[in-house]
């Protein structure tokens, strides 16, 4: 199994990518991903900016438990102002960090794959729903600082 870099390490990494609504209209979008690892949590702070006129802003922070030893998947809850609390898994396997989430209410799932393409270089791919209702998807690509 290949040794993960992101997330499983501290790290600043860039992003770069696009979102797509419910109408497949595309949004280009821009932001980094901050990791940091404390003793008794991990922290992902994640910004990205819509490359629009009037660029818009979304920030989420992620609390993880750390992974300990030999395991392969690990909670983690996070805040927003669009979607409020969320707790979700990320799970390990092989070449990809997988990512499986809901909304406390349970109104709001989703979920993300992030493959790892070499130590500096990751490919995410996601989708959020509301009840049965696409709200996003979204093609990221995340590269070390």
């Amino acid at each position: 199994m290949p040794e993960h870099t992101f997330l499983l390490k501290e790290g600043l990494w860039r992003s770069e990518g696009e979102f797509l609504d419910a109408l497949a209209k595309r949004t280009a979008v821009q932001g980094e991903a901050h990791i940091r690892h404390y003793p008794d949590r991990w922290v992902y702070e994640g910004v990205l900016r819509t490359l629009t006129s009037q660029p818009v802003e979304h920030r989420t922070v992620y609390e993880i438990q750390p992974m300990a030893p030999g395991n392969f998947a690990t909670p983690w809850t996070s805040k927003s102002a669009s979607l409020g609390s969320l707790h979700g898994r990320f799970i390990v396997a092989g070449d990809a960090i997988l990512s499986a989430c809901e909304s406390a209410t349970g109104r709001y799932r989703g979920q993300d794959t992030i493959l790892r393409r070499d130590e500096r270089h990751y490919s995410a791919r996601g989708a959020l729903f509301d009840g049965g209702k696409l709200l996003s998807a979204w093609v990221f690509e995340l590269r070390l600082a």
